[in-house]
């Protein structure tokens, strides 16, 4: 199997790499930090076939041909793991704008040429890594949910595609409640806290399930079930 991650520098990313390494997938890897990349494809090798290829998703053609040009390199391609995203509590516009170039735009460039790679082809797997915060808005970091929001809906619309034209495309909506990442090291209240390496674990296993949404941990998707059917008077004191 060949796969690419996109955004598999640090966290659940690089995690993730090591796992799908582990078991014994052909993989590229992307990220903006070069050094980064060449450190873990010098950890992953010679075990397995590890490639990258330095890539800042918001260059959004320089993206896209780079993900193509590490297709080639790997020989073909059966999943794409879509990782890359940021995420701040500053709602200053250049923040929120960075997010969304980020999270959005850049998501939707590597996810649509995956999809019409693998719709050529007939068959493949793209997962994106979505979030918890995509089942409703936020106070602390609205542009943040509303672009996991984005994210979800807009995979759940290329199953639909893929169904309705017998692409047999899967699509994997990973929704991670808190990751220990250097992402979220910061952030204070986070509880039910999961190892990068064992969500790493926890999302192969979906992929490999072919899962349609999969929570990170299991009993987030009790807690998204409760947040969905909360009051907005009572939703507004947690959010």
């Amino acid at each position: 199997m060949k796969a690419i991650i996109i955004g598999a520098t640090s966290g659940i990313g690089e995690a993730l790499a090591k796992e799908l390494a582990q078991r014994g997938y052909k993989i590229g890897i992307t990220g903006r930090r070069t050094e980064l990349l060449q450190q873990l494809q010098a950890q992953l090798q010679p075990a397995a076939k590890v490639v990258i290829q330095t890539m800042d998703i918001t260059c959004f053609d320089k993206a896209r041909a780079g993900f193509m040009h590490l297709i080639e390199e790997l020989g073909g391609l059966d999943l794409v793991v879509i990782n890359a995203g940021v995420g701040s509590y500053a709602n200053a516009w250049e923040t929120e704008f960075n997010t969304i170039q980020t999270n959005v735009t850049g998501f939707t460039a590597i996810a649509n040429a995956a999809f019409h790679y693998f719709a050529q082809q007939k068959k493949g797997h793209i997962v994106g890594i979505s979030s918890l915060a995509a089942e409703r808005g936020g106070s602390r970091s609205p542009v943040y949910n509303a672009s996991k929001a984005f994210i979800s809906n807009y995979m759940d619309g290329l199953r639909h595609v893929s169904v309705r034209k017998q692409l047999h495309i899967a699509i994997t909506d990973i929704r991670p409640g808190f990751v220990k990442t250097p992402m979220t090291e910061k952030n204070k209240g986070m509880f039910w806290i999961v190892p990068a390496p064992k969500a790493a674990r926890q999302i192969a296993d979906a992929i490999e399930q072919q899962r349609k949404i999969a929570y990170i941990s299991k009993r987030w998707r009790m807690v998204s079930w409760i947040l969905r059917l909360l009051p907005d008077a009572l939703y507004r004191k947690l959010s």
